[in-house]
């Protein structure tokens, strides 16, 4: 992939990558079908649904080596205008949402318990645990903020992709927040969550939620960056493949997982309500008149509604 910044903000235009047509990320099934071709910025960026869970994916999708060099090069860029270092706005912003997640935690810890964010960011929940008294740790595969957590905390800070990190100790919490939709494939990745999870330990899994009614943004909840996009059945099943069940659900993209098997029933019954609710939501042309409906809303004021 070669990029030039005229071309993150020209609209009407494709992203510079090939990519692969692949199956579903969430269920492994590969019939689905194209539902729009355009992201939030009104650039070309082709999205299926699919059939069988409802989960919405980029296909044709960059590939590995596509997406490292976006993420190298231009992601905190892209998507925060971030060269060296987070802005105190992020800062203030991720503080506020650390303490959030940390109080959903409540019982579910014991003290001194050995913690681990999978794509830590500028490390804000790293720290937020650290002044709890937990044993956290963080790990970013972006230089700009992954430098920058570890300025902070040091060696508890690994700047490293995931598939790079080699945990030897378990961890008793296991955390990723808004980093699953950026993967080509989550299913491995949570896989390699519930591994680095001791045994009776937790993941904690944070996800946008394309399953809500209102606000819907349409194609304006799509970009370059967002491979995927979950409701709250998909999200369940994706997580069941990599064999996690939830704990405890704090949102419907929010939730506390435990290793364990789930029936195969269950994930039919996830698979056709995730399919439903998509379709309902996105299907039949949708995607564009919420966008429009969402953009009306915006001047109106009644996306606040």
């Amino acid at each position: 992939m070669s990029y030039n910044i005229v071309q993150f903000f020209l609209p009407f235009t494709s992203y510079p990558y090939k990519g692969e047509a692949v199956p579903c990320p969430a269920c492994g099934h590969s019939d689905s079908k194209p539902i729009v071709s355009l992201d939030r910025r009104l650039k070309r960026l082709p999205t299926s649904m699919c059939n069988h869970c409802g989960l919405l994916y980029t296909n044709p999708m960059p590939t590995d080596a596509e997406l490292a060099t976006y993420y190298q090069e231009y992601y905190r860029f892209d998507y925060q205008t971030a060269t060296t270092e987070p802005k105190e706005r992020h800062i203030r912003k991720r503080r506020v949402e650390a303490a959030n997640r940390a109080a959903h935690l409540e019982g579910l810890l014991q003290p001194g318990a050995r913690t681990l964010d999978f794509g830590c960011g500028s490390g804000e929940f790293v720290g937020t645990l650290l002044a709890a008294g937990y044993d956290a740790h963080g790990f970013e595969p972006g230089d700009t903020y992954g430098n920058y957590a570890r300025s902070l905390y040091g060696d508890r800070i690994t700047v490293a992709g995931w598939q790079d990190i080699k945990a030897v100790t378990p961890y008793d919490l296991v955390t990723c927040f808004h980093v699953v939709e950026h993967l080509r494939d989550p299913v491995a990745a949570m896989q390699q969550m519930a591994r680095w999870a001791a045994p009776g330990g937790l993941v904690y899994i944070e996800i946008p939620d394309l399953g809500k009614a209102h606000p819907n943004k349409g194609f304006g909840a799509l970009h370059f960056a967002h491979l995927t996009g979950f409701n709250q059945h998909n999200l369940v099943i994706a997580a069941a493949r990599a064999g996690l069940t939830p704990e405890r659900v704090i949102s419907p993209t929010g939730m506390i997982f435990r290793r364990a098997d789930v029936t195969a029933d269950t994930i039919e019954s996830e698979a056709r309500q995730g399919r439903e609710l998509s379709e309902k939501l996105y299907g039949n042309g949708r995607m564009v008149s919420n966008y429009l409906r969402y953009q009306l809303g915006k001047i109106t004021g009644a996306n606040r509604a």
